[in-house]
């Protein structure tokens, strides 16, 4: 015959999983929680106040995009100051058959969101709402379309210089709060 087990120590058994369970799932939870990272992809890893970027390039499958922000004491916010596209491979294939042949004199255009609609990004009218640029495969300042008072320059690297990263600095406005950023081919 099987030793009865009291009510006391199945109580305490219970006690004891139930406080567990209380203090575990809450650990479980802050820790997966923890690790969502918004954005995180600039320099220094530190986390942007963007919450997405899409990039629909078929030239180059890794291009990332990052935003600066500098503070903007009239309405002391933060705003967009520069929008980075950085990785864009320059070498150009006319009959390539992926979608990594090179964006090298491609034009491109870069687009900033705020709840799902396109922002302003130059200072001339609230058109102006995109800003377009030609790939190039050496440094310097790069010619823009689409929004007045943008400014680009671009850097390469690589052993041969295929990468190009472009910083297009945005001129502070009232309408560059954003939280999504694209880039179409």
């Amino acid at each position: 015959m099987a030793p009865e087990i009291s009510e006391k120590y199945i109580f305490k058994r219970r006690a004891v999983v139930g406080a567990l369970l209380i203090l575990f799932i809450p650990y479980i939870g802050s820790s997966l929680a923890a690790t969502i990272t918004i954005s995180g992809r600039s320099a220094g890893g530190a986390v942007e106040f963007a919450q997405g970027s899409q990039v629909t390039v078929v030239c180059d499958t890794t291009i990332l995009t990052s935003l600066d922000e500098q503070w903007y004491e009239t309405t002391t916010v933060f705003r967009v100051a520069t929008i980075n596209v950085t990785g864009i491979l320059n070498t150009d294939s006319q009959t390539a058959t992926t979608n990594n042949a090179g964006c090298g004199g491609k034009t491109m255009t870069v687009k900033l969101f705020a709840s799902g609609t396109q922002q302003r990004l130059g200072t001339s009218a609230s058109t102006e709402t995109f800003v377009s640029f030609t790939v190039p495969t050496s440094a310097g300042a790069v010619s823009t379309t689409g929004a007045t008072g943008v400014t680009a320059v671009a850097t390469v690297s690589g052993s041969p210089a295929t990468n190009t990263d472009i910083a297009i600095t945005i001129p502070m406005n009232s309408a560059t709060i954003i939280n999504a950023t694209t880039v179409d081919r």
